[in-house]
């Protein structure tokens, strides 16, 4: 089985009908993939509707669209491999939002295939999964599903 862990910006495609987002999703879940989201991608989710005027109606829509997938909780080997992966880049003197990288944590102890992202530059940066990030429209491109 495919495992896809999908960064918040894909669900924020999602929301604003992204084309390419919404025929990958509709290919993996035909596929049967196993369709991940980090925690964290979760609260980012959160964060965003509870800032809009109609933020009721924003979470409610935004739990429907988040149950269509499994949530995987931050835990030890998380918190672990996200501090290696941290600390790697501090030594290199390279520096990330820290949400990205618990992501990439995420996915590598899930042992994901593939971690679709918008923000492709921030996870490139972990030599262990440079291979396996893509966009949407990237992915698409592979045709795997």
């Amino acid at each position: 089985m495919m495992i896809v862990l999908l960064d918040t910006t894909e669900l924020v495609g999602i929301d604003r009908g992204n084309p390419n987002v919404i025929d990958m999703c509709k290919r993996l879940t035909k596929a049967n993939a196993k369709l991940l989201l980090s925690i964290i991608t979760v609260s980012e989710i959160f964060t965003g509707t509870y800032l809009k005027k109609d933020s009721k109606d924003a979470v409610a829509k935004a739990r429907r669209l988040l149950a269509q997938f499994e949530w995987i909780d931050m835990n030890a080997k998380i918190a672990e491999k996200t501090g290696e992966l941290m600390a790697h880049l501090i030594s290199k003197g390279e520096v990330i939002e820290y949400q990205d990288v618990v992501i990439t944590a995420t996915f590598l102890v899930a042992g994901g295939d593939y971690l679709i992202t918008e923000n492709i530059d921030h996870f490139s940066r972990f030599p262990q999964i440079k291979a396996k990030v893509y966009n949407a429209e990237r992915f698409l491109d592979l045709n795997v599903c």
